[in-house]
């Protein structure tokens, strides 16, 4: 095992975070999640896989936070029956189990693409237990503390709203590595990004496309900058919409946007139409049963017509019109085409083929790649993981809320949204059934149990007493 720089200083952080207020470990933890190409540690007896700074620093996280019973409670009432902590936490056990019992039950008995593969090609192997099991099963573990700490941590109010000044922060430090990224390019200063750039993935941070340079921010290549950036830009323009910091949170869309677009990533274009279409049609929902905010009739009237105009603009000029429609070609409609796309929809007709050779029960997590995540889930997990996973997002999405504050009510609504942008995202290319740890980062401030304020008790108990009396009026 060997401990690259990134690694102490974020064990340093770590350390540092145990003797300090809560706060400044979810702000370290938060951001580190952005790393997406470092390696804080790196264990050569697993064949090179990594141990990410937000990995090491879930660590100090957790054990700072579960000293405080107030978080403790609030972390035992996220996993009662039906809630989306309950629904995780089965997940994930159930995950943990079929990793070593599924390859070993259906050894042999069908082909997979492997998790990493092992040279230039990918070619699909005889099913069979590897190392992939533990490290994808770990990620998953990883994932449901994650959440369930955070959710601890979020049921006080200053938690709360920690959370979401947190989230806030990841979006202008996302910004702040894409801008890094591109001026170290343009200046040749590129090795200056190297000691978070230090993971044993293959990094594709220097490539161009149509005649400018993909963003890649800090992360392995332009694809995952692009993903993320995805859910970050929803999460901003969803707190514009809502009237928090419009100043800030507009700024913040517009610029997430254009890195986004930047990154040529044809997941992210698909994800982003998607994103866009579904918040248009919220809005003309929102609009029909209940006043909505000026901004969101902007953003209704303003979106569709700078599309509009920039479609003609583009179309009245040849050289122009020829360049986007090459673009166009190149990044979504020839994808599939590409030698990128005829692999990746391989990876999913196996993985159909490992869910149907496994008879429903799934290959087992860790062993199967795909290029979906709804197929990932169902050829590793098979029928049941599905399920319990599915009710993971649905209680996500479509849980009974109670009151809460404006703020606290829009950063929930926000977190919301950029999970719901990732998760189109994830459909359209994600490869395991670990959304990563941003994803469930933000799950958790969306789910945080708003308490019913005292005085709407006390008015419920007078409530009920009055009625009483008056019954023995009567």
């Amino acid at each position: 095992m060997s401990v690259e720089l990134i690694g102490a200083i974020a064990f340093a952080f770590g350390l540092m975070g145990l003797f300090v207020e809560q706060r400044f470990l979810v702000y370290v933890f938060l951001g580190s999640t952005l790393l997406g190409a470092a390696a804080a540690l790196i264990l050569d007896s697993l064949g090179g896989t990594t141990i990410q700074p937000a990995h090491l620093l879930l660590g100090f996280l957790t054990i700072k936070l579960l000293a405080s019973r107030e978080n403790r409670a609030g972390a035992l009432k996220a996993v009662t029956f039906g809630s989306p902590g309950f629904w995780l936490l089965v997940t994930t056990i159930y995950a943990t189990l079929t990793a070593y019992v599924m390859p070993r039950l259906f050894q042999g008995q069908t082909l997979a693409f492997a998790v990493r593969a092992q040279g230039p090609e990918n070619y699909a192997l005889p099913l069979a237990p590897t190392t992939s099991n533990l490290t994808q099963s770990v990620y998953l573990i990883g994932d449901c503390v994650c959440f369930l700490v955070l959710v601890g941590f979020g049921s006080s109010e200053a938690g709360r709203k920690c959370l979401g000044r947190a989230a806030l922060a990841c979006v202008i430090l996302n910004l702040v590595f894409a801008a890094l990224d591109f001026t170290t390019y343009l200046t040749g200063t590129a090795e200056l990004m190297s000691f978070i750039r230090n993971s044993t993935y293959s990094l594709l941070n220097d490539t161009e496309i149509a005649g400018f340079k993909r963003i890649v921010g800090s992360f392995v290549e332009a694809s995952s900058f692009g993903y993320w950036t995805l859910g970050y830009c929803a999460f901003a323009t969803s707190l514009w919409l809502n009237g928090v910091a419009p100043r800030l949170t507009l700024s913040l869309s517009i610029m997430s946007l254009v890195a986004l677009l930047f990154s040529t990533s044809t997941t992210a274009y698909v994800g982003l139409s998607v994103y866009l279409l579904a918040q248009l049609v919220l809005i003309g929902y929102s609009a029909m049963v209940r006043p909505v905010r000026p901004q969101m009739i902007l953003f209704a009237v303003a979106l569709p017509f700078a599309i509009s105009l920039l479609v003609i603009l583009i179309c009245l000029n040849d050289a122009s019109s020829a360049y986007f429609a090459d673009l166009l070609n190149t990044l979504v409609f020839n994808k599939l085409s590409t030698s990128s796309g005829v692999e990746r929809s391989s990876w999913n007709s196996q993985a159909i083929q490992n869910f149907l050779d496994t008879y429903g029960f799934g290959a087992g997590n860790g062993s199967v790649r795909a290029s979906s995540f709804p197929i990932a889930v169902v050829a590793s997990l098979g029928i049941f993981g599905g399920i319990t996973y599915a009710l993971f997002l649905l209680t996500i999405f479509f849980r009974k809320e109670r009151a809460a504050p404006p703020e606290i009510g829009a950063l929930q609504a926000a977190a919301k949204t950029a999970c719901f942008a990732w998760l189109i995202a994830a459909s359209t290319s994600g490869s395991f059934i670990d959304l990563g740890l941003p994803f469930f980062a933000f799950a958790a401030l969306a789910c945080v149990e708003i308490p019913v304020p005292r005085t709407s008790l006390a008015a419920h108990d007078l409530n009920v007493r009055s009625r009483i009396l008056a019954g023995f009026k009567t």
